[in-house]
């Protein structure tokens, strides 16, 4: 019941492979993973944390969020900048 075969995500083998290490989701929040490539039309099998019923979504996120390993949290006024406004700037010209 974990296991799904899917098909219409890919269109040969080689882009199944390709995708092979990036993980899975569907619209109900189940996690899962490639398993194989199935034929030569694309479709694959894969597996699941739970198992899938047949009305959800297999989706395949293609963006991973990563965060700057040192974020510069500076407080103070920035370098060459004398905390003047806008407006005063342009009276001093």
């Amino acid at each position: 019941k974990r296991h799904a075969t899917v098909k219409y995500m890919f269109y040969n083998p080689d882009d199944v492979m390709w995708f092979k290490p990036a993980g899975l989701t569907t619209k109900h929040g189940l996690q899962g993973n490639i398993i194989e490539s199935v034929g030569v039309h694309g479709t694959m099998k894969c597996l699941f944390n739970a198992p899938i019923k047949q009305h959800d979504t297999v989706c395949l996120p293609l963006y991973k969020r990563i965060f700057p390993k040192y974020a510069p949290t500076a407080v103070g006024p920035r370098e060459g900048d004398d905390g003047a406004t806008t407006a005063t700037r342009k009276e001093q010209l």
